[in-house]
């Protein structure tokens, strides 16, 4: 595979480049909504959404009266001003919030970041853990907290952060949809993280602003998925394809509604909302998004048997030589750990 990439490297990115804009239209309803099961890039969402939720889109069923209701159940909530929707989502450890904080700080030295994460024992774990990993090929290993701080830098320990900040949110299993799910999406955050580090670095985003959207967006699906857990009667399964598009669409919508309650960077919020529209022409950030999205998506489905490892490099392919580099990027790290990174 890796001289099969290597071939392919020279290859111009596949993206288009329109200008962006506003998302001004209407949410899918299972009566606009279309069923995608091309077999290209930019038309992964139908083949994982399907598979993300258990369902057999390409049988081409109609909707059942529980889709019915969840589809409704998921518009009003994604395009509601009310009730913030952001209390569907565990709150984040105290410290997590502290440290942020702190990383905005230009003069915050080493040793009062230590200070703060020393505090979270998952925390710190996770920090010694990603330096002891063969990617900083050092000949010992580090028991130091200093030292791991030295050797991750600030932007590194944000991405961290921000990686262990949001597992607890993609790990909760209350309901039914929930429990089924969490742990594919716990799999895609992973998958998801490694390649916004990777494409933010070509690309020359904002890599901390890529990480957030990115991450974002597999909160905005954990939302849509805690509030079909509350309308959800047990009676009938998932069926459909429409609803597959529905469960996308409103998730992206979602996603959008949390970062702005959680006061996130505007560009962050733009960003993880139009990750989702394959005719958007984004920014750098949104392009960078929209790439790892789909590298963590595809690689997600791969491991999951949802498509073979062949067809997962032929979409890639698509993606032109940044998705092929970090593709091969993520292959070497999963190798590395045998399986998705685990920070």
């Amino acid at each position: 595979m890796k001289n099969w990439l290597n071939r392919l490297l020279g290859r111009e990115p596949g993206l288009s480049r329109a200008p962006a804009n506003e998302d001004a239209s209407p949410p899918a309803t299972l009566d606009t909504a279309t069923t995608m099961l091309a077999r290209s890039a930019t038309d992964i969402d139908g083949l994982f959404h399907p598979w993300l939720l258990g369902v057999d889109a390409a049988a081409g069923l109609r909707p059942n009266e529980t889709e019915v209701r969840l589809a409704r159940a998921l518009g009003r909530i994604a395009g509601g001003t009310g009730q913030p929707v952001s209390g569907l989502v565990p709150r984040m450890p105290a410290v997590i919030p502290m440290l942020l904080q702190s990383l905005r700080d230009k003069d915050v030295s080493n040793a009062q970041l230590s200070q703060q994460i020393v505090q979270d024992p998952v925390l710190l774990a996770a920090v010694l853990r990603q330096v002891n990993t063969s990617h900083y090929r050092r000949r010992a290993a580090i028991a130091s907290i200093e030292q791991a701080l030295a050797l991750l830098g600030q932007n590194g320990l944000r991405l961290l952060v921000a990686s262990v900040a949001f597992k607890p949110m993609l790990g909760q299993q209350s309901g039914h949809f929930t429990r089924t799910v969490a742990p594919r999406l716990v799999e895609l955050s992973s998958h998801t993280a490694l390649a916004c580090r990777c494409l933010a670095a070509r690309l020359g985003a904002d890599a901390f602003e890529v990480f957030l959207a990115g991450l974002l967006q597999n909160v905005g699906m954990m939302v849509a998925l805690r509030a079909m857990d509350q309308v959800h009667d047990g009676k009938e399964h998932l069926q459909s394809g429409k609803f597959c598009a529905v469960f996308a669409d409103n998730a992206r919508r979602l996603s959008v509604r949390v970062g702005r309650e959680w006061a996130f960077p505007p560009q962050v919020v733009e960003a993880a909302g139009q990750a989702g529209l394959a005719a958007a022409a984004p920014s750098t950030l949104a392009q960078a998004v929209r790439q790892a999205d789909l590298l963590g998506k595809t690689r997600t489905l791969a491991h999951g048997g949802g498509i073979g490892m062949d067809e997962a490099e032929c979409l890639i392919a698509e993606l032109g030589a940044d998705g092929l580099a970090c593709w091969q990027e993520l292959a070497e790290r999963d190798a590395d750990a045998g399986g998705p990174e685990s920070a």
